[in-house]
């Protein structure tokens, strides 16, 4: 009889993981009625390259859902080495405002010693407000 040997690596991101503030930035567009709110959440690097990322919705206002909860760096776009732009989209069922809630997560690489590239994982919070119906 085999016995079977299971190694479990449990991996949290350092401190640093959590970035500076000007790595991400979601915005929605502002709507009249309800129906589609598009949004952008928008991930770019100072410097190196951007090897991947992904949206996370995990809060939206009361009176509208996420189309998608995750939308990964397929759908993105207008991007470059540095910078990449990926769409959100609300189903809004009555107007209201509210807040947005997602969590970037990309990988940023930059030249290293030896000609390696190093790149480490980053995660952060960020938020944007969603107005559907009449200006005030």
């Amino acid at each position: 009889m085999r016995k079977a040997l299971a190694v479990v690596f449990l991996c949290t991101l350092p401190a640093s993981a959590e970035t500076a503030a000007d790595d991400a930035r979601l915005s929605c567009r502002r709507e009249s009625a309800p129906g589609r709110v598009l949004c952008e959440l928008e991930v770019e690097v100072p410097r190196g390259r951007l090897a991947w990322a992904d949206a996370l919705v995990v809060g939206t206002p009361g009176f509208a859902r996420a189309l998608r909860t995750r939308v990964g760096p397929r759908s993105a776009t207008g991007g470059t080495p540095r910078r990449l732009r990926l769409p959100l989209a609300l189903a809004a069922t009555s107007t209201g405002a509210g807040e947005l809630v997602v969590r970037a997560r990309y990988v940023a690489c930059e030249p290293g010693a030896g000609g390696r590239e190093l790149c480490s994982p980053h995660a952060r919070s960020v938020s944007a407000r969603v107005e559907v119906g009449p200006s005030s």
